[in-house]
């Protein structure tokens, strides 16, 4: 063989080795550019996650202090419903008696009114007499 036939073969492997090479170095490159990307994917998501997660954790807080205030409230209608029915029961209790003047003043008019009628007729007696 030739020294140009070697030459030429050590050059045809080199520029081979280098061509695999850099198709190795590209294919890796590629997938290592990918994987990247995926990553900052992902950490977007993230990020969006965590907003989202904070959110609902705000809105939890918010719907247990709401319902902290329900039970509040709801314990003090209940406060309120009791001392309305012992009011309800006073007024009644004054409502009865409120009748049962009423009544003695009628019959104490009617007395009243009896004994004046007495009175008018022994006036009347007297200045006859």
């Amino acid at each position: 063989m030739k020294l140009e036939t070697y030459t030429i073969t050590t050059i045809i492997s080199i520029l081979s080795s280098v061509g695999f090479g850099m198709l190795v170095v590209a294919l890796l490159n590629r997938k290592k550019t990918k994987a990247e990307t995926m990553l900052a994917n992902a950490q977007t998501q993230f990020a969006g996650i965590e907003t989202y997660s904070t959110m609902l954790n705000d809105l939890r807080s918010q719907i247990n202090m709401q319902g902290d205030q329900i039970k509040n409230q709801a314990e003090q209608i209940l406060i309120l419903q009791k001392k309305e029915n012992q009011y309800v029961k006073i007024i009644r209790g004054n409502q009865v008696r409120e009748q049962e003047y009423i009544n003695r003043i009628k019959q104490l008019e009617e007395k009243l009114q009896v004994a004046e009628d007495l009175l008018k007729e022994y006036q009347l007696k007297i200045q006859t007499q």
